[in-house]
């Protein structure tokens, strides 16, 4: 089986992090007198010569790094996946950061060859091993996994038996560690994976005389079945997949595309979005579109900042980049390749889209995987989300913009034929009756919401001729919410600030639903759905909360219910035209 071994210099993440500093900036092999002399600038100056070097072996065993050769002399540079590493430690995200370790344990050969530690010449990989022991055991600590370490890689015990023999242990609260399973408990990178935040401490530990270290929630949730998956054994190990193929996009989603979901307002546009593409907060961001909404507030603009470097106590101002929400989820979704990212802009006809896209307009034509077919230089973005201001940008196929636009809003800025063609238009058809609260009655009257809405609908569409895009005008089946619709029985409270909500709360349908008749569907004809006798919204209103029952309809000259008695007729009366 050989002998395994680990690195055994700092798992501090400044150690690790510092030497990756060097490596990114450089971008290109590093001599070790070199990495040696920058390492004392930002670490403490008085460790011993050959210590410096040695903070490579944890960003190396990792494979967050590699060497030119297996030579204690050898240069060593920054790799693809240590790049998304660092950025992702220093910028404090730690969805990337449990990517890149999770990564590294599938791909990563820890037992032999490995520039980390390069003595070690074992057909067990020791992370892995660690990871589907806490598995199996709930927990693992260190002690234990010295001792799985030893029946493994020095004896070629089973993983199945060792696993079986630390159970009975725990059960009898009996673990005597063999001497020469001891130098297994130096395990570096096992406290680098719990300082990085990949492990945690374990809560269900049967005693406090020994850390015990399980995977974190966030890794579990993510990634059970492919740390359920981790080969042990490194002879089993695929080690085909590509250094940099999450950057590359070989194994990145695919499917990404541009949706303009269109249709009258409170039809559900908004719902169909939660409820048909995606639900998860962390994996989209919503922007709504106004008048003066900007090219600067969606893509990001350059504004003062007060930045402190090492040691400076006050912190000079300086101009930088602060990405809005396009650039934001661009950077998300290409450094998170295995999750489907969504930015929704609700309203994207209230604010001029071609002047807030900019050039960013050209990106939205995409290939069949869902990247953009065309790039775009632009130095700000590039340096946000690829670090290099010369790198193309380009929308990665794991990112979807989700557009929605009221159809009866659809001239407060006129979406041209160049921009629309762009995007997959969907209308979100008027379903009142896939509506939740469709049977629910309004307020104190026998005349449900579904009643109300089909009847006015169809008045909208007769009318057509007498209304402005009586078409978009109809109510949607969500324009209302149920508890917008539900009557609050205690208006006839005795007490008075009871009684008064109650006022408040049945005020919000006639305030909502005719307010928006009176003024924008009806604008032009109000005799076509109200009596003649009114001549203000104010009227109407007083007189729909001043009555009680189907009267309340009374207003209407149209009659919303077959099976009610009649509360208004269709016919002009002339009692109403005197």
């Amino acid at each position: 089986m050989g002998k395994v071994g680990m690195p055994k210099h700092s798992s501090e993440i400044e150690d690790a992090n510092a030497v990756l500093k060097i490596f990114y900036e450089a971008n290109d092999w590093v001599e070790n007198t070199d990495l040696r002399e920058k390492l004392k600038e930002v670490l403490d100056p008085n460790q011993y010569h050959s210590s410096y070097t040695k903070k490579a072996q944890i960003p190396l065993y990792f494979g967050f790094a590699t060497c030119e050769d297996n030579t204690k002399s050898s240069r060593k540079r920054i790799t693809e996946s240590g790049k998304r590493h660092y950025l992702s430690v220093i910028e404090s995200n730690q969805d990337v950061t449990n990517e890149t370790i999770m990564m590294s344990l599938e791909k990563t050969i820890f037992g032999r060859d490995n520039f980390g530690c390069p003595s070690s010449n074992s057909d067990v990989d020791p992370p892995s091993l660690f990871i589907r022991a806490a598995l199996d055991l709930d927990y693992l600590s260190i002690k234990e996994f010295a001792y799985l370490l030893w029946r493994l890689a020095d004896n070629g015990g089973s993983y199945t038996d060792a696993i079986n023999e630390v159970s009975v242990k725990r059960e009898h609260d009996d673990f005597e560690l063999p001497e020469e399973a001891s130098n297994y408990k130096d395990a570096k990178p096992i406290m680098y994976m719990y300082k990085i935040g990949f492990l945690t401490e374990s809560q269900n530990a049967r005693n406090n005389r020994n850390r015990q270290f399980t995977i974190s929630d966030a890794v579990l949730n993510k990634y059970r079945n492919r740390l359920l998956n981790l080969k042990i054994y490194n002879i089993d190990k695929n080690t085909d997949i590509v250094e940099d193929a999450v950057r590359q996009g070989s194994e990145r989603l695919v499917g990404g595309t541009n949706v303009l979901l269109y249709g009258v307002p409170g039809s559900g546009k908004s719902h169909t979005i939660k409820t048909k593409y995606c639900s998860n907060k962390r994996l989209m961001e919503r922007v709504v579109f106004h008048p003066d909404y900007t090219y600067s507030d969606f893509v990001g603009q350059i504004l003062p900042r007060v930045i402190k470097d090492a040691g400076d106590v006050e912190g000079k101002l300086r101009y930088v980049f602060i990405p809005g929400p396009f650039t934001k989820m661009l950077k998300k979704a290409l450094n998170d390749p295995n999750n489907m990212y969504y930015l929704v802009i609700e309203e994207i006809n209230r604010g001029n889209a071609p002047a807030i896209f900019g050039e960013i307009f050209q990106l939205l034509d995409r290939e069949d995987s869902g990247e953009s077919e065309y790039g775009i230089s632009n130095y700000d973005i590039a340096l946000e989300v690829y670090r290099d201001e010369t790198h193309e940008v380009k929308i990665p196929s794991n990112l979807s913009i989700l557009a929605t636009m009221n159809a009866s809003d659809q001239n407060v800025f006129t979406l041209d034929t160049a921009f629309q063609r762009r995007w997959n238009m969907r209308l979100i058809e008027n379903k009142i009756e896939d509506a939740g609260h469709a049977e629910c009655k309004i307020l104190d009257t026998n005349i449900t919401w579904r009643e109300f809405n089909e009847t006015i609908n169809k008045l909208i569409l007769e009318n057509s001729m007498g209304t402005t895009s009586s078409e978009d005008k109809r109510l949607g089946a969500y324009f209302v919410s149920r508890n917008e619709l539900m009557f609050d029985n205690k208006i006839n409270s005795v007490n008075s600030i009871e009684r008064e909500q109650a006022k408040n709360n049945n005020s919000k349908f006639p305030e909502k639903v005719i307010k928006y008749l009176w003024d924008d569907v009806f604008k032009f004809n109000r005799d076509d759905l109200f009596k003649d006798k009114y001549n203000c919204l104010e009227d109407v209103i007083y007189d729909f909360e001043d009555t009680q029952s189907n009267k309340r309809f009374e207003v209407f000259k149209i009659s919303f219910s077959t099976n009610q008695t009649q509360v208004a007729s269709n016919v002009i009366e002339d009692s109403d035209k005197v």
